[in-house]
């Protein structure tokens, strides 16, 4: 079910990388966004973190399936620089919130950007060989 629903989105991966992308830019842009919490007895549970670990898990797994090809196999070297990309990306992104009103660098978004990362490059490399496995019998 996956593997199909990666195939059938890999045409259109290249635009929705480009809108994602510009989806990131201008809500990070936005000034004194509040902080998302779920009340409990004991603490409150910040939303926050698991968006940053959706929004970036999103974007590399939008970035590696434009760039995995049609046989869905990438060379290390190039999960690699995939992956080095999006992190500079989500580098410059948290040290851009500097610069908004109400907004600021926080380790722990940081952290949960990279985690988000880490866990789409483990679902990547995990479904698209399960892609290119059958698809290799039939060359």
């Amino acid at each position: 079910m996956i593997q199909r629903l990666v195939v059938f989105l890999q045409p259109f991966s290249k635009y929705l990388l480009i809108v994602w992308i510009l989806t990131i830019l201008i809500v990070s842009s936005i000034p004194s966004i509040p902080v998302l919490k779920i009340h409990t007895q004991s603490k409150d549970i910040r939303l926050d973190y698991l968006i940053h670990f959706c929004e970036y898990g999103l974007l590399s797994f939008l970035a590696l399936l434009t760039f995995a090809g049609r046989d869905f196999r990438l060379p290390a070297r190039r999960y690699l620089f995939i992956t080095l990309g999006i992190v500079c990306f989500a580098m410059a992104d948290e040290l851009h919130q500097k610069l908004i009103p109400g907004r600021t660098f926080n380790l722990k978004d940081m952290i949960s950007n990279l985690t988000g990362i880490i866990a789409a490059l483990i679902f990547c490399m995990v479904i698209f060989r399960m892609i290119a496995a059958p698809r290799k019998g039939q060359c």
